[in-house]
């Protein structure tokens, strides 16, 4: 499925694209997200958790950066992840493109994401919805880290230690910030179809006791 995603950092763009390239820095702001290791040149391991009411499912997998165009302002990566408990798995290919916008930053993400397993099960509408509030709150931690409000996270140079797993409160619960909200902008939607069906329902008991 092809997603894109939009979101505007009050910096300058030649801050924000430098920040994106410090992809052991950048990443700390990404919710639910953590790198364990950089084994080799432009290649990251990496943890992700995602909460969707009571599914919980984090990947493991690798950020690898495919090609930097620095007059552009344009980054290509892929990222590339299994399920850590159960035989789901994901593929992103992404690229981002930082723009000058009237004194502030524009990025577009362009994002190529082939996914299997428990989320897929949600669909491109939700996993949308779902991407874009991920992103918008991406946003607002860059845009904190860059002004001295958030404090970066290293990362582990090697990966001979085993690490430790993403701790729950550090996971993106996906339900609370995100499908929730979703689900309330469509309530009337929602409450139609319920009420259609409980009507259906009542008319075929109906029809039943008639017989």
């Amino acid at each position: 499925m092809k997603l894109t995603n939009s979101f505007r950092i009050e910096r300058p763009a030649a801050e924000v694209f430098d920040a994106f390239l410090d992809i052991e820095r950048v990443a700390t702001c990404m919710p639910g997200a953590r790198l364990v290791g950089h084994p080799a040149e432009d290649t990251y391991d990496g943890e992700v958790s995602v909460k969707v009411g009571p599914l919980g499912v984090s990947y493991a997998g690798q950020l690898k950066v495919l090609e930097v165009e620095h007059a552009e302002r344009r980054l290509t990566m892929r990222a590339k992840g299994r399920e850590q408990r159960g035989a789901g798995n994901a593929d992103a290919y992404v690229i981002a493109h930082v723009r000058d916008d009237d004194g502030g930053t524009l990025v577009e993400i362009d994002t190529e994401l082939n996914i299997r397993g428990k989320v897929a099960q949600f669909g491109r509408g939700v996993i949308g919805e779902v991407t874009d509030g991920v992103m918008q709150a991406f946003a607002a931690n860059v845009a904190d880290l860059l002004s001295g409000k958030r404090a970066p996270v290293g990362v582990p140079s090697a990966t001979t230690e085993t690490p430790e797993p993403v701790a729950a409160e550090q996971s993106l619960d996906a339900w609370r910030m995100l499908v929730r909200p979703v689900l309330q902008r469509h309530a009337s939607e929602i409450a139609t179809v319920a009420l259609a069906g409980v009507a259906a329902y009542v008319g075929a008991r109906l029809g039943t006791r008639r017989r």
